[in-house]
């Protein structure tokens, strides 16, 4: 999922939270960080079609960035566009490249409209 957003998104857009090396994470979670991007409006328009959480697994939404992501020195511009995402037994390639492609668009949708904007529609 990480190389399919940095090829749709720009490699300089996209970062994977946590360590370098993908052998030191969790092999079917990501975390990830979309630059400029607002996660939560991000999810609140395609929500209904990809699964996943904006922030940190152990923060509760509120506006305000995770401690964790500030701890992990996560800079703020991809912290507020922090992501989890999360891959099971029966999730396929077809599948991966689908959210990836939807949530391209809804970035790419959110920097065309600026991230001040409030929801996206899609």
């Amino acid at each position: 999922m990480l190389k399919n957003l940095q090829l749709k998104l720009g490699e300089t857009n996209v970062r994977a939270n946590g360590p370098k090396d993908p052998k030191q994470r969790l092999p079917n979670t990501l975390s990830v960080g979309l630059d400029r991007v607002r996660s939560s409006d991000l999810l609140s328009s395609v929500g209904h079609v990809v699964a996943a959480s904006a922030g940190a697994a152990c923060h509760s939404t509120g506006g305000s960035i995770s401690s964790v992501l500030v701890a992990m020195k996560v800079p703020e511009s991809f912290a507020r566009g922090t992501l989890r995402l999360s891959v099971g037994p029966g999730t396929t390639t077809e599948d991966i490249d689908e959210a990836s492609e939807i949530l391209a668009r809804a970035a790419r949708k959110q920097w065309e409209e600026g991230t001040d904007t409030g929801k996206l529609t899609i």
